[in-house]
């Protein structure tokens, strides 16, 4: 995936100007700025919610203006610092990313989440009820379990944007680095303002002003 000379704008502003962007597959890259300085609305462009005012994201050398929401969807995965957890149980949260999967894969994607361990300790395992919004979960193990559920959907590219941005910095640190390992073969882009508690990524950090 490739950003070329990106212009965005969001309502009446110009949010991304001129913004280059390499995405190699299998990297690593964080992209980081302040509060307003466009983080979420690179996030927007890259699934296509947004279409860029200026210059091209390019998929595979095809430009996403070419390509429909839905068929770049599937390709790219997102992860936000409020994914939707659904008031149901933990095995019907997971079957939303790809109906149908054995519990041998949703098991897999939980163990790949570093949620595993925890579910399998609940009296009712998969079919524990999670509550509104997630409530009967801490924010850590919400975050963890919508990763499951992204990773489950095998999208090629995942963007986690700010996906730790109302959890404690030790919390915050070894989500972090699980997303990253957990990610295996996929291309992760992290939009965040706590550069500080990301683990090692493959290519330099980009700001945004």
């Amino acid at each position: 995936m490739q950003v070329r000379d990106l212009h965005v704008r969001y309502g009446m502003n110009e949010v991304l100007r001129g913004l280059e962007l390499d995405l190699p597959a299998g990297s690593r890259v964080v992209v980081t700025g302040p509060s307003g300085s466009g983080k979420s609305t690179l996030a927007s462009a890259l699934l296509r919610f947004l279409e860029p005012g200026g210059g091209e994201i390019r998929l595979g050398g095809v430009d996403l203006r070419r390509l429909g929401g839905d068929q770049v969807r599937s390709v790219v995965g997102l992860l936000t610092q409020e994914s939707h957890v659904f008031d149901t149980s933990i095995r019907e949260n997971l079957l939303l990313a790809k109906p149908g999967s054995s519990d041998l894969k949703l098991w897999q994607a939980l163990y790949a989440a570093r949620l595993g361990q925890f579910v399998e300790g609940l009296p009712e395992g998969l079919d524990t009820m999670v509550g509104e919004h997630g409530a009967r979960l801490s924010g850590g193990e919400r975050q963890r379990l919508a990763f499951a559920r992204l990773l489950l959907a095998d999208h090629d590219v995942l963007v986690l944007d700010e996906p730790t941005e109302h959890l404690d910095e030790d919390t915050a640190r070894a989500l972090l680095a699980d997303l990253f390992a957990a990610a295996g073969r996929r291309t992760v882009v992290l939009l965040t303002h706590r550069p500080e508690l990301v683990p090692h990524p493959t290519q330099p950090l980009v700001h945004l002003v």
